[in-house]
This record gives C-alpha cells, structure tokens and sequence, in this order.
C-alpha cells in the first residue's frame, strides 16, 4: 500500500564535481541549496547580491553581472543608509559611493565565478508578482520599505517574462560560453499575495521553466517545486510558517539534487565528508578520556585520506590542535 507518489528524477546529463564552481541567485531557497554545497565543500558564491524573488529583477542582475557598465544604479537613503532598489537590503553603503563599491565589489565577484572553465550557474524562482517603481517606470527587487503610493504591484505577463529572460540567458551564455544553468522553482509559498494568485505566479513560472528548458541545452531544470508539493505534500514538511519547506523537507530534496547532479565519485565524497564533519562536530562527555583521544586520532587519519579530493587543511589543522590540547 503506498500513501505517497515518489517522484523520480533522472539522472541528469549535467554531471558535477568539485572542481565546479557555483554562483547561486534567486529566493531563500537558492540560497539553503548554496548552503549545502558550502557545506559538503564545494566552491560557491551563495546569493551574492541578497534574496531576489521576480525573474525580471535576476534578469537585470545577469546583465549586470555580463555587462557592469550597461545597467543603471537605483539608489535610494532609507534612513541612515543607502539601498538599491535593484537588490536586496543586504546590500548597502553608508555612503551613495560606499554603495556602488559595494555592488561592484559584488558584480566582480561574480563575474569571476562564472568565469571559471567549469561554472554552474544556480537560479532560483520564486514569483510573478511584481513592483513597479513609477518615477522610473521600471521593476524593482526590494521596495525597501518606502511608500506604497510609489510603487505600483502587478503580474508579469508570461510574453514579457520568456522575453526579458531569454534575453539575459543569451547574453549570460555568450559572455560566459562554458557557464552551465541550473533552474529551479522555489517551493515557498508566497501565501502574502494571496493563495489563487501565489498558484498563478507559480504557474506562469513553472510553464517559463518549461519554455526555457527547450530553449536551451546548457540549461538543466530541477524539480524541487514538484518534489515539495508532490511527492511530500503534507504541511509537517512546512516551517511553523506553513510557507517555507522545513530542514527535513530541505534535505529531501537535497538528496535528490545528489542524485541527479553528482557523478559517483563526487556523491562518495560528499558522504565521506558527511561522516567526517559529523565527527569533528562530535562532543563528548569525557574529553579527557583515551577513547577519545582515539577518536580523534581515528577522525584525523579519515581527514588525511580524504584530503586529495577536497579542500579540509583547515579542519586537519585545527584536529591536530585539539588532539594535542588532550595529549
């Protein structure tokens, strides 16, 4: 008797190692899977330019990130600080100069990631809705808390959408020709607008996803959006909130990205580690006890044989000091 549909993903022909270097934008979610690449090694730049939401505003940041000196800055001084309309207010300056260093600083950063010769470019969707800004005439990513009476809220035609996005990915694939794209559909309900129009923002999303995903062959769609509500489908998967996927709905889908995306000697790798981290982050009651020491000695020999795969001469350094605290 099954009480659930699995859903299947298949092995995608996108295979990745950790010699990939990943660049993450998008909603929350984007940015816990960027967490949990950093997590298990891998080289990634986790939401540089703040949580972003509507696929026009991260269109406008692919631009940016290709062409630096194209796009036009929309600061804004939201009491002590300077803002960008363009992102998140995770970005600021004390200073209107402070601020464009700021994103610069970023938009350079992430140039570089993409620029390596094996870049996966990580996005992640999550609404239709909208903000205008009317003296401007144009979307913008955060309203930074300012009057309403500036902004003007609607949804993004579908024509509109495939448009200004597609736009962004061809100039994205010709500044950055071995860039691959990973595109996902973020789980969180955006329950603030309303339910009828958070399941048609997710529809115009979800048919954008389809669209680009035959548009383009570097561009590899992952079902994290299905995977929650339909193969979980229970609010016990949900936050207190009952919008944000909860840890264990997080890293059920994690497991699938593994499987879909990670060759086998990578997915070994990423379990090893696993078992080391846990390990090192082990407390024990006697410290001073010779079974731990053992243990520790044991977890530094695990370090060292693992070392050639991935990066952890922090971690073997940091053991070694430890183990000679316990001597």
């Amino acid at each position: 008797m099954h009480f659930r549909t699995e859903l299947s993903v298949n092995k995608s022909l996108l295979q990745l190692h950790h010699r990939t270097s990943f660049l993450t934008i998008g909603s929350c979610f984007s940015e816990e899977i960027g967490r949990l690449l950093e997590v298990s090694k891998f080289n990634v730049l986790n939401n540089p330019f703040g949580t972003t939401f509507n696929p026009i505003s991260m269109a406008t940041i692919i631009q940016s990130i290709c062409r630096p000196s194209g796009t036009t800055s929309l600061p804004v001084l939201a009491g002590d600080v300077w803002l960008d309309y363009r992102f998140h207010s995770s970005i600021y300056g004390y200073s209107e100069k402070e601020l464009e260093e700021t994103i610069d600083q970023k938009i350079q950063q992430a140039r570089a990631q993409l620029g390596q010769p094996d870049s996966v470019f990580l996005i992640t969707l999550g609404t239709a809705w909208v903000y205008r800004l009317l003296s401007e005439n144009t979307i913008v990513a955060n309203c930074h808390k300012q009057s309403t009476a500036l902004f003007q809220k609607e949804l993004s035609p579908f024509d509109e959408l495939s448009k200004v996005f597609q736009d962004a990915l061809n100039l994205l694939f010709e500044t950055f020709p071995h860039c691959q794209v990973i595109l996902t559909l973020s789980p969180v309900r955006h329950t603030k607008d309303g339910l009828e129009e958070n399941q048609i923002s997710k529809a115009a999303l979800r048919l954008l996803c389809h669209q680009l995903s035959n548009v383009y062959s570097k561009l590899h769609y992952f079902p994290a959006y299905e995977i929650v509500l339909d193969d979980l489908r229970d609010y016990r998967f949900y936050t207190k909130d009952l919008v944000h996927p909860n840890e264990q709905a997080v890293e059920y889908i994690w497991e699938k990205f593994r499987h879909t995306f990670f060759d086998k000697h990578t997915d070994q790798t990423v379990h090893q580690w696993k078992q080391i981290r846990q390990n090192i982050l082990h407390k024990p009651f006697y410290e001073k006890g010779n079974a731990y020491k053992k243990f520790l000695e044991q977890t530094l020999q695990e370090l060292e044989h693992i070392q050639h795969k991935i990066d952890v001469s922090q971690e073997i350094e940091e053991l070694k000091q430890t183990i000679q605290r316990h001597a």
